[in-house]
């Protein structure tokens, strides 16, 4: 059996604005404080801040069923622009100096599974993905590894579900344990 990732994690982008009426307040926003109404809203920042904290402490491990990763994910935009996935995992990728990788676009999970993910031989995996993609991120790993148990959210994301994970953790015979945790790093988790 070819080696797989020690764990793989799923989260979904930080908070966004109201898409149907993005004039709203809340407006998105660049890092650098632009309206931007494909970016995260000031809560979504403060949550990618929480979730460099969370993920990459600076002296220590993350408390299970955490850990830091070793590898980040986000999908690929053909206009070139930032979007929510990339800026959730922007303060943690500058925290453990991790280069985001994004090869694939949203709609490719399969690909994004069996080319890329699985190739990732005892890494410690995150993805941060669009939660309307997260079910087939998932649905991809059970067709292509042994996992010994669903969770709910493997198969649905309520749309206002920021907190979430879902965490993928091999074993010594490389089944994988999937577990959905509580990312709490901002009031109201």
């Amino acid at each position: 059996m070819p080696a797989t990732p020690r764990r793989i994690t799923l989260i979904r982008h930080a908070e966004k604005p109201d898409e149907k009426n993005p004039e709203q307040l809340p407006h998105g926003m660049t890092e650098n404080g632009e309206i931007q109404p494909t970016s995260l809203t000031v809560r979504g920042w403060q949550r990618a801040g929480g979730l460099a904290v969370v993920f990459g402490p600076p002296h220590d491990q993350p408390s299970p069923p955490h850990m830091r990763p070793t590898v980040l994910y986000a999908p690929a935009y053909p206009d070139g622009l930032t979007h929510r996935p990339t800026e959730t995992i922007t303060p943690l990728s500058r925290r453990l100096g991790l280069t985001i990788q994004a090869p694939v676009p949203k709609g490719a999970e399969a690909a994004l599974v069996t080319e890329h993910l699985l190739g990732q031989a005892d890494q410690d995996v995150l993805v941060c993905w669009e939660h309307h993609h997260l079910p087939a991120i998932a649905a991809a790993l059970a067709g292509a590894v042994h996992v010994s148990a669903s969770a709910p959210n493997a198969t649905l994301w309520p749309d206002d579900d920021f907190s979430s994970a879902l965490v993928y953790t091999r074993n010594g015979d490389g089944v994988y344990a999937l577990a959905q945790v509580k990312v709490a790093v901002l009031d109201g988790d």
